[in-house]
């Protein structure tokens, strides 16, 4: 175990990683305390306005400087880092999402990370925020009995309205699923437990347009399917429905909603901390948002994962966002893209066995 304050390293200080310096800096529990990025005047600029030293790319993983590894950088680059910082020894490693872009990949960072006696989160980290803590409290407590059905819904125009650089949101691997499918499965994870495919279909509009910033007008190709739609079921048969799309005009459609024989609620977008949870007796058709189930946290935003995090390596308890739930979103998330890109447009699949050790990973976390 670790004193407070934990030491905290930055590796890659892009848009997001501003937003987690806010969390951190609200908690007594971590300190940042080094920072590095591929672009060293990035890094510079970080560093100054956080008031931080900079560490050299190749010397950052140093279990003598910092004790948790926040790794903010592209996703191609997660895999390599991740492996990185176990080799190193860093007693703790946070990954955004996606933890790798294959199921493998993602599958052999946890088992290096158990054998290694690392630490090892990922995000979303929006499971830990106060809505979805509501909405699960909802569920487990019974107050909407059995569950019955579920719909997970992301309607976007894509990336492209407001990022000024947004191909790497349509690259191969990415997309509305590999993008913003993790916020929306975890939060089904986390709610229903861990889910099968039974079909899918998808489709591509690849001509996009940059809309936004200095390129707007530039034209560019999505490599990644713009659209999908999928049919899961939980372990005990509930079915559920997941569309996420950069191709919708506008929407009114509840994020997530899960019905079940006592009444049913909605809940806000995943991909935030925060927001009402909605519930409606059986029969009344009168929505009301329900109180937190808990007090308000001290800090709420994206980096909540690595101050609890943090609070594992104090206290010696497990973390709440794991990279098992990582990698079982991962695997998800390509059971659904292999479903949808079929040559028969994913007419109804059989969900693939289990390997040895995503078995493993599925039985350690539950």
């Amino acid at each position: 175990m670790i004193s407070a304050p934990v030491r905290v390293g930055i590796i890659g200080c892009g848009m997001v990683a501003e937003e987690y310096a806010t969390t951190l800096a609200a908690s007594p529990l971590v300190r940042l305390a080094t920072c590095s990025d591929a672009d060293p005047a990035r890094a510079e600029d970080f560093a100054v306005r956080h008031r931080i030293p900079v560490a050299d790319p190749g010397s950052v993983l140093d279990p003598g400087i910092i004790d948790l590894a926040v790794i903010l950088t592209p996703p191609h680059t997660h895999h390599t880092l991740l492996l990185e910082a176990i080799a190193a020894h860093v007693p703790a490693v946070w990954s955004e999402k996606p933890l790798a872009l294959t199921p493998g990949a993602a599958a052999q960072v946890v088992a290096e990370a158990e054998t290694a006696g690392i630490l090892l989160g990922a995000a979303p980290d929006t499971t830990l925020g106060p809505a979805f803590m509501t909405a699960q409290e909802a569920v487990r407590s019974g107050r909407i009995g059995t569950v019955l059905s579920a719909t997970a819904t992301l309607l976007s125009t894509g990336p492209e309205r407001w990022h000024p650089s947004p191909e790497p949101f349509y690259a191969a691997g990415a997309g509305p699923l590999g993008d913003m499918g993790p916020y929306y499965l975890a939060a089904l994870d986390e709610l229903l437990g861990p889910l099968q495919v039974h079909a899918a279909m998808a489709h591509t509009r690849a001509a996009r347009t940059i809309r936004s910033g200095p390129a707007a007008g530039k034209r560019f190709t999505a490599h990644a399917p713009t659209h999908i739609s999928a049919l899961l079921t939980t372990a005990e048969g509930v079915p559920t429905t997941l569309t996420a799309s950069f191709d919708a005009a506008a929407t009114r459609t509840p994020r997530i909603e899960v019905q079940g024989t006592r009444g049913a609620l909605v809940l806000p977008d995943p991909n935030f901390h925060t927001g009402d949870v909605l519930f409606a007796e059986y029969g009344t058709f009168a929505w009301e948002a329900l109180p937190p189930a808990a007090p308000a946290p001290q800090m709420t935003g994206r980096g909540m994962g690595v101050v609890d995090l943090a609070t594992a390596l104090i206290t010696g308890n497990a973390p709440a966002c794991t990279g098992a739930r990582a990698a079982r979103v991962a695997a998800l998330s390509d059971d659904i893209l292999r479903a949808a890109t079929r040559s028969d447009r994913g007419l109804l699949t059989t969900p693939r066995r289990p390997t040895a050790a995503s078995a493993t990973i599925k039985e350690s976390t539950r």
